[in-house]
């Protein structure tokens, strides 16, 4: 291949490079030189310059340290401060892998650590930060990550070697299918395509959907999809409505790259168990088993912010910051040389939140643009976060005072740590000496966001430097079993976030069970009931509803809080879409009801004057 033939060019005579390979989109160099391992930088350099791929140099496994003896040397080099945990050797990449509490302590200023641990070990360091807060799906989800290094080597040349294959001269064309989430919320999946090239964007459940029905999945039947030529799959972020049906697809024969961020690869991976656990629960059969999720997550390819990744010949991905929940993407997609560019938006919420920073219109060139819609119908307008943030706290206070209990029905994943960090403030101040007890699958969430903290906003990232994270106040307490449910029942005024947002199942229907009878307690909703739910049931004034068989009263206080959404509404859409750095020509609305997706469609193109669509599922649209 033309590209490793100017690599080699360009090496000096004594770097002894051993092996010269393609892992994925980077071209990987293994030197047996401890020199030239040690000192790479102008080399690299020029190689880059040349062919325009990230290099990285690594050791050969004779060059590299005893394993035992590196190991001892680096418990040398790091101190207490590190929270040094875990140590893993990975020959067959000439990697090590260094889980840290603190990572900074381990990279040191400019790198210097990093480069101290090279010299001392002659391995190439991979720092990873150890979550805070003790998960047991998290754990599982970091085994993942590192099993099979043998596999993980052959997999990233195998796709490497795909990438740089030689184009063919015909006709360019590209086109996308709208296999789901079209004029309806739910089941996300998209295929693109051009005459080189076919790649998936998305593949989630429809969560309001019949389990096990049509309805639940996208249409994977299409005439124009075959797993066997599919080159490479793109996950924005982890809501089941976006992920919910990725290791189906590994089940189905799939076998290539799936392209996201770490933080969306380890909620995908605890989520879809979740899932798994929740079928099994009901009697009721998942559409794969943990074996596919597994094998998912061997071949998850994990770009950072910004990183231009090629992923098929004629394809290069960049990933960029969509604000929804932690590491959700914008997906940005430059086809050809200079062909077309596309946008893909998943979920995003152009506002900065307590968490997250507003989405990324960082984009030199854009096309096409497809967008969600959830909240673009012309009366969807977002109450401002100062108003509702003073809304909550107002309501809370009223309950604690009166010796009540607040139970705030979350989402696991993105609304529950909004909250949180809200509540996180308050804590701070000197009235609030009330527990906050987090039940369900917060406390794995939560976890998985002390690992990340750089996907979170400036404000979050400050305090965790401070050591002041959100999710380590003294007042929060996790419940996780039966017995420590039972003792909250017996609690005097406190805070319960718990699950699921919408009242369809999990710990929330215990505590309505035991409170929802009492005047002085509360409940805040703060997130969308959907039609059937319990909680659209209870939202909408009942006073009695059935639990277990069995009929509560509803005597509690019932409020609801908008403006906590993660979501944009029409106004914030119109204005992502006009302060993109490139206004796009055209731009397709999903992910909303029917009226909302033609209503958007029609604004942003009295808006922005360029032609906008809402299409339907099963259709097949020329972009170029």
């Amino acid at each position: 291949m033309d590209d490793l033939e100017d690599v080699k060019s360009l090496l000096p005579a004594d770097s002894n490079v051993k092996d010269l390979k393609y892992e994925a989109s980077d071209v990987v160099l293994y030197t047996g030189s401890e020199d030239f391992f040690l000192d790479n930088s102008q080399t690299v350099k020029e190689i880059v310059s040349k062919i325009k791929k990230r290099v990285e140099v690594r050791p050969t496994q004779k060059l590299s340290h005893d394993p035992d003896k590196a190991k001892s040397k680096l418990k040398e080099l790091l101190d207490d401060e590190a929270g040094l945990e875990e140590i893993i050797f990975q020959p067959s990449l000439g990697k090590v892998i260094i889980r840290a509490e603190k990572p900074g302590k381990v990279i040191g200023n400019n790198g210097d650590g990093l480069q101290e641990i090279r010299e001392e070990t002659l391995w190439s360091p991979q720092v990873e930060r150890v979550p805070a807060i003790d998960s047991k799906v998290v754990d599982r989800a970091r085994e993942l990550t590192v099993e099979d290094p043998d596999f993980r080597k052959d997999f990233l040349h195998e796709v490497g070697e795909k990438i740089r294959l030689k184009k063919s001269v015909g006709d360019e064309w590209i086109r996308v299918s709208t296999l789901g989430s079209c004029r309806q919320v739910g089941r996300s999946c998209f295929l693109l395509q051009t005459e080189e090239s076919n790649v998936l964007l998305d593949c989630g459940i429809n969560p309001s959907a019949e389990p096990g029905s049509a309805e639940n999945f996208p249409y994977l039947n299409a005439p124009e999809l075959d797993l066997r030529d599919l080159d490479a799959v793109i996950l924005s972020h982890a809501h089941m409505d976006h992920c919910g049906m990725i290791p189906y697809l590994y089940k189905m024969g799939y076998d290539g790259p799936l392209y996201c961020t770490e933080p969306t690869r380890d909620l995908m991976i605890m989520l879809t168990l979740d899932y798994i656990g929740l079928a099994h629960s009901e009697s009721a059969n998942a559409p794969y088993d943990s074996s596919h999720i597994k094998k998912a997550v061997k071949r998850t390819i994990t770009p950072e912010f910004g990183e231009v990744t090629d992923i098929t010949p004629d394809m290069r991905l960049t990933l960029k910051n969509s604000g929804h929940i932690i590491g959700s993407s914008l997906c940005h997609i430059h086809v050809g040389e200079g062909l077309h560019n596309l946008l893909y938006t998943g979920d995003y919420n152009y506002d900065n939140t307590e968490m997250l920073r507003a989405a990324d219109t960082n984009f030199q060139r854009v096309e096409t643009m497809i967008t969600e819609s959830t909240y673009g119908g012309k009366d969807d307008e977002q109450t401002p976060r100062e108003e509702s943030n003073k809304k909550f706290l107002s309501k809370m206070k009223q309950t604690l005072n009166k010796g009540g209990k607040v139970i705030v029905p979350v989402f696991a994943v993105g609304r529950s740590q909004e909250i949180l960090g809200l509540l996180a403030d308050e804590m701070d101040r000197d009235y609030f000496d009330y527990p906050v007890f987090i039940d369900g699958m917060i406390r794995g969430a939560n976890a998985l966001h002390t690992a990340y903290p750089e996907f979170l906003s400036e404000k979050v990232q400050d305090k965790v430097h401070r050591d002041n994270s959100p999710f380590l106040k003294e007042n929060i307490e996790t419940v996780g079993s039966y017995n420590e449910r039972q003792e909250v029942f017996d609690e005097g005024p406190c805070v319960i976030l718990t699950t699921s947002g919408s009242i369809t199942g999990g710990p929330v229907m215990s505590y309505l069970k035991e409170f929802a009878d009492e005047p002085d307690n509360s409940l805040i909703f703060v997130g969308y009931q959907f039609a059937g739910s319990l909680g659209r049931t209870i939202q909408n004034g009942a006073d009695q509803v059935e639990i277990d068989g069995e009929g509560i009263d509803v005597n509690l206080d019932v409020s609801s809080v908008s403006g906590f959404s993660a979501h944009s509404d029409r106004q914030q859409i119109i204005n992502y879409c006009k302060n993109l750095r490139s206004t796009p020509n055209r731009i397709l609305c999903n992910h909303g009801e029917e009226s909302t997706c033609f209503s958007l469609a029609s604004t942003l193109h009295k808006v922005l004057h360029v032609d906008t669509s809402a299409p339907q599922n099963m259709e097949a649209l020329r972009l170029n």
